[in-house]
């Protein structure tokens, strides 16, 4: 830019800032007077003048500043205003409060068996069976009197058994590797299990399935709904459970357990999906004498996601 250029630039910018000056000062000390002798006598009719004088000073100014280029003023954007959200936390504008203010506790109540404790899910019930079992069945169902009979189902189907003093040698850990192992009594063939779940189509289910012996609604022998196949699906010694803490350490650690599932089909069209968990002990710690197991027979779908939900929330009560 030549020098005469910039010196244009200099007197105009010298002249808006004595006119911006006499702007401010004459129309606060003398409202609806024009400021200086040349505009002396005007009409007010000419009062849209200055409006416009007064928008175009400030950008005047702005653009002698820039070099004689004129750079526009960004607007404040709403993208980055902030409100109070939910809960009194901050949050985004327009939304309904941050993330943290979202509460992520389980639904339910504490409950222990033993040394387990867990999450009681919303309409279920805890009914202990022994010392050191329990049922948790849905409130809807009438409560377990006792362990039941031999050859049944400890709390029936879609009911979570737990038991917190389970030895290797006896069920369900000594059976854990068979076929047939979420049975609690052993039997020379699958078929000789009447199918815990009941006749397709009647709603009805056995929730215990003695084997051989009737069951009141259900598939009994009578109705000759009988397990035609029953086999160890799937496997795993680390399946993740809960995160507890322990009293002289605040960082949670996740707990796991050895988990087994079966694939449970009936002559009746209708089938079941048995499942154990036997809990681990903390990396690095004698193995138990005793264990705490976890068992369901899950007939109805219905049903997975509290019984599920309350197995993932199993851990040692410290």
């Amino acid at each position: 830019m030549e020098e005469r250029d910039e010196l244009e630039i200099e007197t105009r910018l010298r002249a808006a800032l004595q006119a911006r000056s006499e702007l401010v000062t004459h129309s606060t000390l003398r409202p609806g007077i024009p400021p200086n002798e040349h505009t002396a006598g005007v009409r007010t009719g000419r009062g849209s003048w200055w409006s416009w004088r007064r928008m175009w000073v400030p950008v005047t100014v702005a653009a002698a500043l820039a070099g004689g280029v004129f750079v526009g003023a960004q607007l404040p954007s709403n993208s980055d205003k902030t409100e109070v959200g939910a809960g009194g936390q901050p949050g985004t504008a327009g939304s309904e409060g941050s993330q943290s203010a979202k509460s992520d506790v389980q639904a339910g109540s504490p409950a222990n068996v033993g040394t387990v404790s867990f999450t009681l899910a919303d309409g279920w019930q805890l009914t202990s069976i022994a010392a050191d079992a329990g049922c948790v069945t849905p409130k809807t169902r009438p409560v377990p009197a006792s362990a039941g009979e031999a050859g049944t189902l400890p709390c029936g189907v879609d009911a979570l058994y737990v038991k917190t003093d389970a030895v290797p040698t006896a069920w369900p850990l000594s059976t854990a590797s068979s076929g047939t192992g979420w049975w609690p009594t052993a039997v020379d063939s699958a078929s000789d299990i009447v199918c815990p779940a009941g006749q397709p189509g009647t709603g009805s289910q056995s929730g215990s399935g003695s084997s051989g012996s009737a069951n009141s609604g259900s598939g009994d022998s009578g109705s000759g709904n009988k397990v035609k196949s029953s086999v160890l699906l799937r496997t795993s010694t680390d399946y993740a459970l809960a995160a507890s803490t322990t009293a002289t350490s605040t960082t949670a650690s996740p707990a796991t357990a050895e988990y087994h599932e079966w694939a449970v089909t009936c002559t009746g069209g209708t089938g079941a999906q048995p499942m154990l968990w036997k809990l681990n002990v903390a990396p690095g710690a004698t193995p138990p004498a005793q264990f705490a197991v976890a068992t369901v027979v899950s007939v109805d779908p219905k049903y997975d996601t509290a019984l599920l939900g309350m197995v993932g929330s199993l851990h040692q009560a410290s």
